[in-house]
């Protein structure tokens, strides 16, 4: 396993050591790893702004806009179809 491999492994781990949930092998190869490769880790974590608000804020913006369109086809099909049976 190369040294990138490892740190990967490290940073996706690094968060439950922290709360202790790793047993066994796992947490003694953290703890091994741990002078090595730490500094990767708080690095990452403090460059790396939470940006989920936003990704989900654009998400419901594009949903809202889906759905006010199917309100105006229902409306214009509904519109259509009245005129259309009436003459």
């Amino acid at each position: 396993m190369t040294d990138k491999e490892k740190q990967a492994i490290f940073q996706d781990l690094y968060e439950l050591y922290q709360e202790g949930e790793l047993q066994g092998e796992a947490a003694s190869w953290m703890k091994a790893h741990e002078q090595q490769f730490q500094h990767g880790v708080k690095g990452r974590k403090q460059s790396s702004p939470p940006i989920n608000g936003q990704n989900d804020y654009d998400e419901l913006k594009r949903m809202k806009g889906f759905i006010y369109s199917l309100y105006f086809f229902f409306i214009v099909l509904s519109i259509w179809m009245t005129v259309w049976f009436y003459f």
